[in-house]
């Protein structure tokens, strides 16, 4: 007796009309799958149930930072410098906001269209400024000695802090006479200067005003001055233009309209956008623009500037209150955050560490808290 079992194939009749079948549903789902890849969603809540959505990709700096589109979180993120993308987004404007505790919210509107992406980069700096002292007189050890009170901020090295003049015992530090000559002040400073056997101490007063730097160029953009006002002009290619240079203007936002279901599409590094499904917003070659946008000085005086370091489309300004860091993208407004509070301060950039001099007291103003 034979025991073997033999799998008789289909009948033909069956084949076809199963091929046929599946041929139909692949058909009738067709243009219903074009639609969803091309942003299109149903929402059964309105009364016409297909309407149009886009994309949202944030780049963010900061770990467990929270991202916010609309007043709803949509996003912890987890590892340092990471960003996500949202699609599914009603087309309009949305009010976006990246917070963390220990640092400054960033805020903005942006506008969301029908089957394109829109993008836009986050930053946050700490609320009490990083800082390293450097002073002109140093103990014996290398630890800075203060005579005046210090900004608000946080120290990452110990300091002694002393009401004395007297410089017994000290020595002079050779890193603040290095850098103190790239600060120019109006007012009266004690300088040191050195002798191979002794410290000597030197008043003089250096009637010289900042100016702030004239043109500075960098990765296709030009930072330069024009009257009281700073631009940002872009100069590079027109194909890696970002779109904020000559975005159209577009409504405010007015609130939570629960309309579609964001989805998150996945985390990932900023420069990996292969998985985008809408193509990035762009500028067309047919529109005509400037691309130049003014820096929000918040109507004072610009005593300098320069680009932010390892960072596009940020900017640090010396204003009178303070030294900033600011966005060049002025989609809704410039979101400006404050890197070292102090009137009149000088600064300077040297191999992306920034110095501020504030007349007497050297500071190194480090922007990741988080590596301190």
């Amino acid at each position: 007796m034979d025991d073997s079992i033999t799998v008789q194939p289909l009948p033909y009749r069956t084949r076809q009309r199963t091929f046929t079948l599946l041929l139909a549903l692949f058909l009738v789902s067709l243009p219903f799958l074009y639609l969803y890849a091309t942003g299109y969603r149903f929402d059964f809540r309105k009364p016409t149930t297909l309407i149009s959505t886009g994309g949202l990709y944030l780049a963010v700096e900061r770990t467990e930072a929270e991202i916010y589109i609309d007043n709803e979180l949509v996003r912890e993120t987890r590892t340092f410098r990471r960003a996500f993308y949202a699609q599914n987004i009603d087309v309009g404007t949305h009010r976006v906001h990246v917070q963390k505790e220990g640092y400054h919210t960033w805020v903005k509107e942006l506008p969301v269209s029908k089957h394109l992406v829109t993008e836009a980069t986050a930053f946050n700096m700490p609320v009490v400024p990083q800082i390293r002292v450097i002073s002109a007189w140093q103990s014996a050890t290398g630890t800075p000695v203060v005579r005046t009170p210090l900004p608000f901020a946080s120290t990452t090295h110990p300091i002694i802090a002393t009401t004395t003049l007297a410089t017994t015992g000290l020595v002079v530090n050779p890193e603040y006479v290095s850098l103190r000559s790239h600060f120019s002040t109006t007012t009266p400073t004690t300088t040191p200067t050195t002798t191979p056997s002794r410290a000597v101490v030197s008043t003089t007063t250096v009637p010289v005003t900042p100016v702030a730097t004239s043109t500075v160029i960098a990765n296709g953009v030009r930072l330069s001055m024009d009257g009281e006002d700073l631009y940002a002009s872009w100069v590079g290619s027109f194909e890696s233009m970002p779109y904020y240079y000559c975005a159209a203007d577009f409504p405010r936002y007015e609130g939570f309209r629960p309309t579609s279901t964001i989805s998150i599409e996945r985390e990932t590094e900023p420069e990996e956008t292969e998985f985008v499904m809408h193509p990035v917003e762009t500028v067309s070659v047919d529109d005509v623009c400037e691309p130049t946008i003014r820096m929000d000085r918040k109507w004072q005086e610009v005593r300098d500037f320069d680009f932010f370091p390892g960072r596009e489309g940020l900017v640090i300004m010396a204003l009178y209150d303070g030294i900033y860091a600011i966005e060049i993208d002025d989609r809704s407004w410039q979101n400006m955050q404050p890197l070292l509070l102090g009137e009149k301060l000088e600064m300077y950039l040297e191999n992306g560490n920034l110095y501020v001099y504030d007349g007497n007291l050297i500071y190194q103003v480090f922007f990741n808290a988080e590596l301190l």
